[in-house]
């Protein structure tokens, strides 16, 4: 018998075993103490557990003993958007231009958002686990502008305040702009708040400025050399549309600039956004819009640069990005773009069907906060983990394993900007933080569960009853349902 089997019978052997007790045992009542941690009993259409409170074991209220597994049921496949490009700065870093989504993603039903129910396996208390500063890793890549650890950008936009943000017109002698910009690039502000708001259950606050008129590039487009993924022109066209910025108004009432040129600008004519990222008080965050911008009905390339000036790394592969930019024909350099992270993350893939940002990211950008992070300690915890398309909760569960690396646990579901997850996609996603690996090779990396051959791992995320072993821990899901999943981690 495989090892799967016969976990799988001893579960049962105990399940039935429980039931039988449960059935036998004086009916429970709500508050009534109980002798046992952790035991359960049935009694009519309830399942109720013995749960500490206080000093106490008391049972719970109860939940249903319908089924709160999950199911896959059909639903269409991704729709393909662009993602990001390349990232020069005064401090750089680029991003990559998928041309399609992939074709065999399974797909399903999004899961609804969480109700109040709990989950009714019992969990550990917050006194259980280690303090969360003792799981911020530190910088090991030496990066300033951008990387995975909490030794962030001093200079960078931040999610603490309001943001102020100016999208700033720019057309050119043979690229000119003859449209209104505040209708122009309305959707752009409108996304990128509605986007950020989401991520953080409000506490990222914008407060948008469109300047009213295009503003004249000095250089004809066909000879600012920026038709191309790693052509030159970008460092130039930043310093460039700073000077006119700040001819024209005061920018120093601005936390970010975007640049924006006329509607009809076309990809070989500005073929990247790129973020340029302040490293001094005496520079300004910016990031561009380009050719492929308009072609999208939401701006997830923007807030992917936006990500970059609060500090977030990029998740892909820089290599295959450039190596997919050469030969659009290269199924396989496109692929390899995303074989750190998958479909998951805007900072990986922002034409990809999971880009909700981790938990990790949003914890380094304090669009959560510390009481939504669980840092584990070495005895064996249950911890509640709430999905990261719904508001409020757990967000993520990490196990440190040095100053530079963790073990990350977050729940993903098909709903808000995940809401293009197939069902495969859906449970606890399990991934590792290396903030000595520089952006772009791969600070953060999935890890797939035994026997996975998809290079975007969409079949890496754990359903209940299945387990991993990773550094010497056992991760389990024990539970999941509509709020979330419930994950079981101890050392071995």
């Amino acid at each position: 018998m495989g090892a799967n089997a016969f976990s799988s019978l001893i579960i049962a052997i105990a399940l039935l075993f429980s039931s039988s007790q449960a059935y036998a045992a004086t009916p429970p009542k709500p508050g009534a103490t109980c002798s046992k941690l952790g035991s359960t009993q049935i009694n009519k259409t309830k399942k109720f557990t013995c749960i500490k409170s206080g000093k106490k074991l008391i049972w719970n209220k109860g939940v249903s003993v319908a089924n709160k597994q999950l199911k896959p049921t059909p639903t269409p496949s991704p729709k393909s958007t662009p993602a990001p490009t390349p990232t020069p700065t005064p401090t750089t870093t680029p991003t990559p231009t998928p041309t399609s989504t992939p074709t065999s993603t399974p797909t399903s039903t999004p899961i609804p958002s969480p109700s109040p129910s709990q989950a009714s396996s019992p969990l550990s208390s917050k006194s259980d686990y280690l303090d969360v500063s003792l799981c911020k890793l530190t910088n090991g890549s030496n990066q300033i502008a951008v990387n995975q650890s909490f030794q962030q950008n001093p200079f960078r936009v931040s999610n603490t305040k309001i943001i102020n943000a100016l999208i700033f017109p720019i057309d050119f002698p043979d690229l000119i702009g003859n449209s209104d910009p505040q209708k122009d690039f309305a959707y752009v502000a409108d996304g990128v708040s509605e986007y950020f708001t989401s991520m953080s259950d409000g506490r990222s606050k914008s407060k948008w400025t469109i300047y009213p008129k295009y503003t004249r590039y000095g250089t004809k487009v066909s000879e600012a050399n920026l038709g191309g993924r790693t052509t030159s022109g970008y460092g130039l066209f930043s310093a460039e549309s700073m000077k006119l910025a700040m001819r024209t108004l005061d920018i120093n009432e601005f936390d970010l600039i975007i640049y924006a040129p006329p509607l009809q600008t076309k990809r070989d004519q500005i073929a990247i956004g790129p973020a340029f990222i302040s490293t001094s008080s005496n520079q300004k965050h910016a990031t561009m819009l380009d050719g492929q911008s308009y072609d999208a009905k939401f701006p997830f390339t923007t807030a992917h640069e936006i990500g970059h000036l609060m500090g977030l790394a990029d998740l892909y592969n820089y290599e295959a990005a450039n190596d997919s930019a050469a030969s659009s024909g290269n199924r396989s350099a496109f692929e390899m773009q995303f074989k750190y992270m998958g479909v998951f993350d805007l900072m990986n893939w922002a034409g990809g069907p999971g880009v909700e940002l981790t938990a990790w990211n949003r914890w380094l950008i304090d669009l959560v906060s510390d009481e939504q992070i669980r840092c584990l300690p070495t005895q064996s915890t249950n911890t509640l983990l709430t999905p990261l398309s719904s508001n409020g909760g757990i967000k993520g569960a990490v196990i440190p394993l040095s100053k530079t690396e963790a073990i990350v646990m977050e729940s993903r579901r098909a709903a808000r900007f995940d809401k293009d997850l197939g069902f495969q996609s859906q449970g606890v996603l399990v991934y590792k933080v290396n903030t000595s690996i520089a952006s772009g090779q791969g600070p953060m990396r999935v890890v797939s569960r035994s026997g996975s051959t998809d290079v975007w791992h969409r079949d890496a995320p754990l359903k209940p009853g299945d387990s991993y072993f990773v550094d010497g821990y056992v991760i389990e899901v024990i539970e999941s349902g509509v709020f979330g999943d419930v994950v079981r981690v101890s050392k071995r």
